[in-house]
């Protein structure tokens, strides 16, 4: 009998976010999520994440914690982490350290010869957005 592999949440000291119940496939999407308003950008990103889980083919290879405790951890996937926190006293929180990093990540692209000017927009999109759900989350 085959497993039916699912859609997990996976919280690790170095990753969280999604990932197959059976390998070691996590969603990596490049890009912030985008969308005019929080709902959209949501619904965006959960697309995006369902469409790439059904995609993904399943190598054989089982879970392994070393792996996806590799994934870096950078400004994205804590803003991703934050729009799709579950539990909304934990939303806050998430809303705090994915604000930090993307102000230490915009910090140090102002500071290089070479910014890029692509990802200072998204941090402008990211930032509006998690002031969004910050506003949202104190109601």
């Amino acid at each position: 009998m085959v497993a039916l592999r699912k859609l997990v949440w996976i919280e690790e000291d170095r990753f969280r976010g999604w990932g197959c119940s059976e390998c070691t496939w996590v969603f990596n999407p490049s890009g912030a999520p985008t969308g005019k308003s929080l709902d959209q950008s949501m619904r965006n990103f959960e697309l995006r994440r369902d469409k790439e889980f059904t995609s993904h083919v399943c190598a054989g290879s089982p879970k392994s914690q070393s792996t996806r405790g590799e994934v870096k951890q950078d400004w994205e996937k804590l803003y991703r982490a934050a729009i799709i926190e579950p539990d909304r006293s934990k939303v806050l929180q998430r809303v705090e350290v994915a604000e930090a990093a993307i102000l230490e990540r915009s910090r140090s692209l102002s500071s290089s010869p070479a910014n890029s000017g692509k990802e200072q927009e998204a941090i402008t999109r990211a930032l509006h957005i998690l002031s969004l759900l910050r506003a949202k989350a104190g109601d």
